[in-house]
């Protein structure tokens, strides 16, 4: 006897979710390959893009940087060649071997006649601030030359007046450059010009070893002088001027003009000054004295100075190793 209760019921313990052998249906995989091989493409595919595009960024960059590093060297190159030249066209001056010196195109308006046009302080009435400006521009304080550039220079360190050693060291020079002798020349010049302001300068010089007079044919002739070596060969034409009778002269110029406000600078960062200003009639070393020819002086030497030191109530102090130098003599011998 078979109880039937005891005979598993398998069709109520069957899972719905199960299919047979025969309805299970192999799985189409074109689809998912696809899909996947599309996938891995398209990432392979922006991958090389982006790398792509990163080695042209590098390489233009690097490009760029190798055209703007071509281009400083070629500016560096030029700024030296000109600097080369401007040295090389001139005569020797230490001041080439301290200073970056160029030229470079400079419009000049001149305002003529018109105070009102805003002029150049140089090209103003005398006032304080004029005096200011010129004796800025025209100061003439040392910098320092070694015994070699004395040498290049063309003179014997023997002749050449020594800065004070205790300060600046064993064989160290006074040198002025020229331009501000050439401007102090022109002030002088001008000074003369305005005795209403200035005063009789001739009488405020009268004790001078170089009579003013003297001063001014010096000065005149060292502006003039510098004139014609350099002699500027940009034209200036002729023009009506609104308000103004007849033909005038427009003196308006384009110039190749060295940096002077530069050189000013430079040379006040790097002037010799000593801390004793007191006059004296011989450096604090030997120096070998040498003929004027009758230009610094109206004797012809360093006596007329000691008229000028007895004039400004001065009194000259030689040092023992100068006894050699020459004196002048007491009247009456």
């Amino acid at each position: 006897m078979q109880f039937s209760y005891l005979t598993p019921d398998r069709s109520r313990h069957e899972r719905s979710d199960i299919v047979s052998k025969e309805e299970v249906q192999p799985l189409d995989t074109s689809d998912s390959d696809s899909s996947h091989l599309s996938y891995h493409y398209t990432k392979r595919t922006a991958s090389g893009v982006s790398h792509r595009l990163l080695v042209c960024i590098l390489v233009g960059t690097n490009f760029l940087l190798l055209l703007s590093s071509t281009a400083l060297i070629l500016a560096r190159n030029a700024v030296k060649e000109e600097h080369y030249i401007e040295k090389n066209r001139s005569s020797y001056s230490p001041v080439y071997d301290r200073l970056h010196v160029y030229r470079s195109e400079v419009r000049h308006n001149f305002t003529n006649y018109w105070p009102d046009n805003n002029p150049s302080i140089f090209q103003q009435m005398p006032s304080p601030e004029v005096d200011e400006a010129w004796f800025r521009a025209s100061r003439q304080h040392s910098i320092a030359l070694s015994a070699d550039e004395v040498r290049r220079l063309g003179y014997d360190p023997a002749t050449v007046w020594p800065a004070p050693k205790d300060e600046f060291g064993e064989g160290v020079y006074y040198g002025v450059i020229d331009v501000f002798h050439q401007i102090h020349c022109l002030n002088a010049l001008r000074q003369t010009a305005f005795p209403q302001y200035y005063g009789d300068m001739r009488e405020k010089n009268k004790h001078s070893p170089l009579k003013w007079d003297d001063h001014l044919l010096h000065c005149s002739y060292a502006v003039l002088r510098s004139l014609m070596c350099h002699a500027d060969l940009e034209v200036i034409v002729g023009q009506k001027f609104t308000g103004w009778p007849g033909l005038n002269m427009n003196f308006a110029s384009t110039k190749q003009c060295r940096n002077y406000e530069e050189i000013l600078e430079w040379k006040e960062a790097n002037s010799i000054i000593p801390h004793e200003t007191k006059w004296t009639e011989f450096p604090d070393q030997p120096i070998i004295e040498m003929d004027p020819e009758g230009v610094l002086t109206p004797y012809g030497n360093h006596l007329g100075l000691e008229d000028y030191a007895l004039s400004q109530g001065i009194e000259l102090d030689i040092p023992p190793e100068l006894a050699w130098q020459p004196k002048k003599k007491p009247e009456g011998l």
